[in-house]
């Protein structure tokens, strides 16, 4: 038997003004062939959740030409307290997910790549994942694949592709284990709040080159930042909706319309064609299973696909 507890502020800013705020609260009993669940409130845990998003709101507030979406969370899991605070931001209809010790430098980004219009239309042309984009990626190709026990495609030797939990333990109560993607499914269950029941997902997907060969295209696209992504389990397809990205001829470059990425797993495998040093944090992704929206910490290193 287990207990699972969780207090969660949810903040609605916009233009560095609050305008909505919520918190929820509970606990869920496995009790193995049943989970009960009550919303009855953990007070420590509730006055953590508050503390947290306390020290958020001067960072949030600062950004005055955005909308922002403010979550902390603290939950209770076999005596281990895991506390948690993320921010969706959005302007210009570009958005990322930060937290409040990268928001500053994350925005930042966010803010310049706004001011940009797109021009032209997608090419035909290799792709550079620039600024850890490829973690979305391997996200769906790889993490999203594991969790659904999808067949093996064959896979560039010289890259790993890891989920590396940030915490100690599940939200069942299990050792939180570092799992290779490629070949294994995640270790941890993950539930979005009391209500949820627990289901093997991501927490933190690590992808590493070792000695991988790389060669800079002259004529290429280069990817910036995704707006979002999907597996077909059936279909067995990847698709990575991608926001900002330019295509680089020479010294010339031009800022390319939206598009979509779109491509079979055994086919993304094999265009895998390069990569070039460590892994680099992406602005996280959010990611939706079965209802259950969870932030899962996204890092890549450059990665050439053809």
């Amino acid at each position: 038997m287990s207990e699972f507890r969780i207090a969660t502020r949810d903040e609605l800013w916009s233009r560095g003004v609050l305008f909505e705020r919520r918190l929820s609260h509970g606990m869920a009993e496995d009790r193995g062939a049943e989970i009960v669940a009550s919303n009855a409130p953990e007070r420590s845990l509730v006055d953590a959740c508050d503390a947290l998003m306390e020290s958020m709101r001067p960072v949030v507030a600062r950004f005055t030409d955005a909308r922002v979406r403010a979550v902390a969370t603290v939950r209770e899991i076999a005596s281990h307290v895991i506390a948690e605070a993320t921010m969706t931001v959005a302007m210009r209809g570009l958005s990322i997910v930060t937290t409040p010790q990268d928001a500053l430098e994350d925005v930042a980004m966010l803010r310049a790549l706004a001011a940009q219009a797109p021009a032209v239309d997608r090419p035909l042309l290799p792709i550079v994942w620039l600024n850890g984009s490829a973690a979305v990626l391997l996200h769906e190709a790889a993490g999203h694949a594991a969790e659904h026990d999808a067949a093996p495609v064959d896979w560039p030797s010289w890259l790993s592709v890891e989920d590396d939990p940030p915490f100690d333990v599940d939200d069942a109560g299990a050792p939180a284990e570092r799992r290779d993607l490629l070949r294994q499914r995640p270790s941890c269950l993950r539930r979005a709040s009391f209500r949820d029941v627990p289901l093997p997902r991501m927490t933190r997907v690590v992808a590493r080159q070792h000695d991988a060969p790389f060669e800079l295209p002259d004529a290429r696209i280069e990817v910036h930042l995704a707006a979002g992504g999907a597996y077909e389990p059936l279909s067995d397809e990847v698709t990575v909706d991608v926001a900002v990205a330019y295509v680089v001829e020479g010294a010339r470059s031009s800022r390319l319309q939206p598009f979509t990425y779109r491509a079979s797993r055994a086919a993304v495998a094999r265009s895998l064609a390069g990569a070039e040093g460590d892994a680099i944090r992406y602005p996280g992704v959010v990611c939706s299973r079965e209802g259950q929206e969870l932030v899962v910490g996204s890092h890549a290193p450059l990665i050439l696909t053809r």
